[in-house]
């Protein structure tokens, strides 16, 4: 319910904030449309995984594996661009493979937690090609209009993904934080994404986003009261180091 309410008021703020230009964001290609559809369902399945991974794993845990879009990412844009990896891009890789591996490896009892585990990987790999997607299809249109395709696509997919287990018992608890969410989480975000992606690269973007890890693992300890065990500290390091890696040889190379 949680998604799909935040879809929901990403979409409605969005369109309240741009009413002038709604008429014109239906005079587009059908091609453009299902491009953009594509990316905004790969949105919608990223947050589809990753509620149902938080019914199984930790939200800490969850995190974690939502951030493999780093090195999936990487491969993505290496794919696009049918080149090998530098050893940079390698090294960063390994050390997101590492950083994985101590925080949902060592250390912790896997029993019945591999689904969620597997839930946590498709999310994060939904979010690599959505991100994948708003870097580099349909770049000729205007942001205003790949975000409001991207997110209208993402309401639409997971309308259709939660509506056999709907629970309007709990819509009114949903509704406040769906709204927030759907600020912080879809209209914001999104936008941003419509903007700047194009400009710097999938790969670049993803690694970008997983400067989020941190702020993620911290605010799971002091609002949710997880512990975070050491490996898993240990773990999200690696992944950050795999970050500033690659930033650091990006910065030289320029």
């Amino acid at each position: 319910m949680l998604a799909l309410t935040q879809m929901f008021f990403g979409l409605l703020f969005f369109m309240l904030l741009k009413p002038q230009k709604l008429k014109k964001f239906f005079k587009i290609p059908t091609k453009t449309v299902l491009l953009l559809g594509i990316g905004g369902s790969m949105s919608a399945l990223t947050a589809y995984f990753y509620y149902e991974s938080l019914g199984v794993l930790s939200a800490s845990l969850a995190i974690i594996m939502l951030f493999q879009f780093v090195w999936i990412g990487l491969a993505l844009e290496l794919w696009r661009q049918k080149r090998a990896p530098t050893k940079i891009e390698v090294i960063s890789i390994l050390l997101c493979y590492i950083g994985t591996y101590l925080s949902v490896g060592v250390g912790q009892d896997m029993d019945g937690k591999m689904y969620g585990l597997f839930l946590g990987f498709l999310s994060g790999g939904a979010f690599a090609v959505y991100i994948f997607f708003s870097s580099t299809f349909c770049l000729e249109e205007e942001s205003d209009t790949r975000a409001f395709w991207t997110i209208l696509s993402a309401f639409v997919a997971i309308l259709l993904l939660s509506s056999f287990g709907l629970d309007f018992s709990s819509i009114a608890a949903a509704l406040p934080w769906g709204a927030i969410c759907g600020v912080l989480g879809v209209l914001i975000p999104f936008y941003i994404y419509a903007v700047f992606s194009p400009y710097i690269g999938a790969s670049t973007t993803s690694l970008i986003a997983s400067a989020e890890l941190p702020s993620a693992l911290i605010l799971s300890a002091l609002l949710l009261n997880e512990k975070l065990g050491v490996y898993q500290v240990i773990g999200s390091l690696f992944v950050l180091c795999a970050v500033f890696v690659v930033f650091a040889a990006e910065a030289k190379a320029k």
